[in-house]
């Protein structure tokens, strides 16, 4: 009778034990779904491709990237230099859009070669530039962006020197070209450029399709609209026409359609793969991304990869990115004040553009000030400017140094601040 009442004893104690022990885990379980979850900025993209990278197409802040500097074969993605040179050739009025071309035999005999991106440019008609650039551009026709080097450069081999010498003016350091279209010299043989290797092909790296993407869409923006017509007529003839169907699966009326697309240019050849550079805005974000080479996970190569990669990186800027207004408040402390009433004066920005910072919070990069020493004197008026800061951290990469130093903001007085009184200075200067 002792030994069980002993026992009931026990089983009482234990069970309060065990009572308390799962109210503490409750309580320990509710305090850490309380605390903040991680952030998802820090999942780094799962890229499959040879060469990546992402922009910001407002600073040409880099937001990610892979083997960026890595020069390759882009195939068409290159058709963006012969892009960019005849818009300057039209915005210098050295062209203008209504400048007719007669097509010549080559034209006829590389836009109907098998194989090979085109629309058919019969010997003896005529075409408007236009639409060589519109043909160009939708449906990547490489007839038409040689006929387009030949109306600017008056040969392809002054045009080949034009493309590569405005590569050097943009600090495209990882480029060359041999030819208008990014074909390999084989495929267009006995017809390329006399001089080049006749194997050889254009080379880009990503972070200089970005660049390039980048002045494009500064320069000319107006002029990128053609980059989202979907479908276009071209007349061949007067009798004969066929309509042009965009190679950017990435628009409405694509097999990939996404969000916010803009453009660019997609690039394929067996030395290059598929690639494609993209540019899409949502919102204050705006993005310009290049893909090099996309590949399915087991390493193929596939038209379809390029634009499944090209969504990974801009769902990764659009997400895990945001353009906030920059407070100088939340990097740096208040500057100080020489010979105030007060010892600091409180700063603002004049720049009420936002800037790309991530969502991650142990991502966000630091301010530095550069003030002026004569500006930081009392009195300060309101409104004055006292220097400028820049953000710096592993996230402050830009596309160019120059692009760095343009992503400074001005910094300027909150508040009004008074000179001291003469004889306080003096009393602080002596004790």
């Amino acid at each position: 009778m002792i030994f069980a009442k002993y026992i009931e004893k026990e089983s009482l104690l234990m069970n309060e034990h065990l009572r308390r022990w799962v109210a503490i885990l409750v309580c320990i379980t509710f305090m850490m779904l309380m605390l903040p979850q991680p952030s998802l900025a820090k999942t780094p993209v799962d890229l499959n491709a040879k060469a990546a990278i992402l922009v910001d197409a407002k600073t040409g802040k880099i937001l990610y990237e892979k083997n960026a500097e890595q020069s390759l074969p882009v195939a068409s993605m290159s058709k963006m230099m012969t892009q960019y040179v005849v818009l300057n050739q039209i915005k210098e009025k050295k062209l203008s859009w209504d400048d007719v071309y007669k097509a010549q035999e080559i034209d006829q005999l590389l836009s109907t070669k098998p194989g090979l991106s085109n629309i058919p440019l019969y010997q003896g008609e005529e075409y408007t530039l236009k639409e060589l650039y519109d043909s160009m551009m939708i449906v990547s026709a490489n007839a038409s962006s040689r006929a387009l080097g030949e109306m600017a450069g008056k040969t392809d081999k002054q045009f080949v020197q034009m493309m590569n010498k405005q590569a050097k003016q943009l600090k495209l350091h990882d480029s060359y070209f041999v030819n208008t279209s990014g074909l390999n010299n084989e495929d267009i043989h006995p017809y390329e450029v006399k001089g080049t290797n006749p194997k050889d092909e254009n080379h880009m790296s990503a972070k200089d399709l970005a660049l390039l993407a980048y002045h494009l869409t500064k320069e000319f923006p107006k002029e990128l609209a053609v980059e989202t017509t979907e479908t276009k007529p071209f007349y061949i003839t007067d009798n004969l026409v066929i309509d042009m169907v965009n190679t950017n699966e990435m628009l409405p009326s694509g097999k990939y359609p996404y969000e916010g697309i803009l453009g660019m240019k997609t690039g394929m050849n067996e030395a290059a793969g598929h690639g494609f550079t993209g540019h899409a805005k949502r919102g204050d974000i705006e993005l310009i991304s290049v893909v090099i080479g996309g590949q399915t996970k087991d390493g193929q190569p596939s038209s379809k990869a390029r634009f499944m990669e090209t969504k990974k990186l801009l769902d990764y800027g659009f997400e895990q990115w945001e353009c906030q207004r920059v407070d100088p408040a939340d990097y740096v402390q208040q500057p100080n004040v020489e010979k105030g009433k007060q010892e600091t004066v409180a700063i603002d920005t004049t720049n009420k553009s936002c800037m790309m910072i991530p969502k991650a919070a142990d991502q966000h990069p630091k301010g530095k000030l550069h003030l002026n020493e004569e500006s930081m004197q009392a009195p300060i008026e309101k409104g004055k400017k006292l220097g400028t800061m820049e953000l710096t951290g592993p996230t402050e990469q830009y596309l160019t140094p120059e692009l760095k130093k343009q992503a400074t903001v001005n910094i300027v007085a909150k508040e009004s601040v008074e000179k001291e009184n003469w004889f306080i200075l003096l009393w602080k200067s002596i004790f």
